[in-house]
């Protein structure tokens, strides 16, 4: 890449000085310089003397190849700009190119993550399970049945107590339901045969709000 700026450096160099010839042999044969214009002769056939300017030229060359001026003659500074703006857009090309040895840039692919099997999502992670079960539920105080709030392993039925069919689901067993939370299957209840469940509520407006429907309850492991 170096080897092709400098490469493309000198072309514009020489270029350069091509054209301030050009300029200084234009000059010359134009008339702008510093000599007496020719007195015109009455004689065609004499011979005309040439005008050749023996004064420095007014543009030059400087050691980083930019063009100067060494007068104020405006139509020197005139072409220097012209000529400066034209150097300025060879090199805007030249380091705009693409390098061709350079590899493209690797696109990363977004990961996308498979979502965790036999988990379900709780509010503390997700948590593996046995089996999902469909069961009707249904609510109840701790004061219902008995009236003790005593549940059948012995201990006090709160929020977070379930009464289940030991058949279906053992006692002792911890569950998941979405709504409710983790619970404990610890109770049992007449009404409570098969795939039915009952939740423990801790008000009795909660227990009338959840009334009966089909939830998914989830054992865990």
């Amino acid at each position: 890449m170096k080897r092709r700026i400098s490469k493309t450096l000198e072309m514009i160099k020489e270029k350069f000085v091509l054209c301030l010839l050009l300029v200084s042999f234009a000059a010359t044969n134009s008339g702008f310089t510093d000599n007496e214009p020719v007195e015109p002769v009455e004689n065609d056939t004499a011979p005309i003397e040439e005008n050749v300017s023996t004064e420095p030229t007014a543009i030059a060359v400087n050691e980083n190849g930019t063009l100067t001026v060494t007068d104020d003659d405006e139509m020197h500074r005139i072409f220097i700009d012209l000529v400066e703006e034209s150097r300025k857009r060879d090199i805007a090309k030249l380091v705009g190119e693409p390098v061709i040895d350079e590899q493209p840039a690797q696109v990363e692919e977004p990961v996308v993550e498979e979502p965790p099997v036999d988990v379900v999502e709780t509010a503390g992670g997700y948590v593996p399970y046995a089996q999902a079960v469909s069961m009707e539920a249904t609510a109840y105080l701790p004061t219902d049945g008995n009236g003790a709030g005593i549940t059948a392993m012995g201990i006090p039925a709160t929020y977070g107590i379930v009464a289940v069919d030991p058949n279906v689901i053992p006692l002792g067993t911890r569950v998941y339901i979405p709504g409710y939370g983790e619970a404990l299957a610890a109770d049992t209840g007449g009404a409570i045969q098969g795939y039915k469940i009952d939740l423990c509520m801790e008000s009795y407006s909660e227990a009338m709000e959840f009334g009966r429907r089909v939830i998914t309850v989830f054992v865990l492991k």
